[in-house]
């Protein structure tokens, strides 16, 4: 896996899910190769691929997250900022939850990720309002410190409360937090 995802992690752009798909092409036959999996072959290969990336059963959403973006979309422009691949939208879509994002951001699309901060200034942007409008919220500290040096205010969110769990950020446990 290590190899695989050193790999996979020098491909910064990917546009579109058929290069997402020809990445993971790539990434499993590193994995099965590493692991000497017996016969590998590109059907076993282009069917893991095929999954990674067309699966939309890949993401499960807390039972939450509909209703709170349905009331959160009333008051507040939403958007996703995301370190991910093309086909995150597509499952967004599929779920009828991208209807609540007035921008959709994804990392390999800009060849960026969050600790970069373009994909900030993207949404930002695309939002039409300044950072200091934007609540940022993310699960992991290292994001939240990059979106504080742009501007927005963080927020941590920690979806299996974890009882010991510190932060420099305040913490929410849900969406319906924010509301």
């Amino acid at each position: 896996m290590e190899k695989a995802s050193v790999h996979i992690n020098k491909i910064l752009l990917v546009e579109n899910e058929e290069q997402e798909f020809f990445m993971f092409k790539e990434f499993y036959k590193i994995v099965l190769d590493e692991i000497n999996y017996p016969k590998v072959n590109n059907e076993i290969i282009e069917l893991l691929a095929r999954d990674n990336v067309y699966n939309d059963e890949k993401f499960l959403f807390f039972d939450d997250v509909e209703s709170s973006l349905k009331k959160l979309k009333e008051k507040y422009l939403l958007g996703v900022v995301s370190d991910t691949w093309p086909s995150l939208e597509r499952v967004f879509i599929n779920k009828k939850l991208r209807q609540y994002f007035s921008t959709f951001i994804m990392s390999s699309i800009h060849g960026s990720c969050k600790a970069e901060k373009i994909l900030f200034k993207i949404a930002i942007e695309e939002l039409d309002i300044k950072p200091q409008e934007a609540l940022f919220v993310d699960d992991s500290e290292q994001n939240l410190d990059a979106g504080k040096e742009f501007g927005m205010t963080p927020i941590l969110i920690d979806r299996y409360d974890r009882k010991n769990l510190q932060s420099k950020y305040p913490i929410i446990r849900s969406l319906n937090e924010l509301l």
